[in-house]
């Protein structure tokens, strides 16, 4: 159970690393995962792995909802890179 001092370096954390993506535009995972063990105290590099690996999906399918509402997403371009590496 994590106490209340690895939720604020956490969250710290997490506004850290969502800073830089917004500077470089990538790399989230990478970059959350090593801080989660280090800095937060999850026990389980596994654990962190796997929570910074949703937590960079849900957000990049918030952006795609975001693109698709505004009507940005060129649907029929991404069908044609998926065909490609098949």
């Amino acid at each position: 159970m994590l106490g209340s001092l690895q939720y604020v370096l956490g969250a710290l954390s997490g506004t850290i690393v969502g800073f830089s993506l917004g500077l470089v535009g990538g790399g989230g995972s990478i970059l959350a995962a090593p801080r989660m063990v280090y800095l937060v105290g999850v026990k389980s590099p596994h654990v962190a792995i796997g929570t910074s690996t949703l937590a960079v999906a849900v957000n990049a399918l918030s952006g795609l909802a975001q693109h698709a509402r505004e009507r940005t997403v060129k649907w029929r371009c991404g069908e044609c890179m998926r065909l490609q590496a098949l």
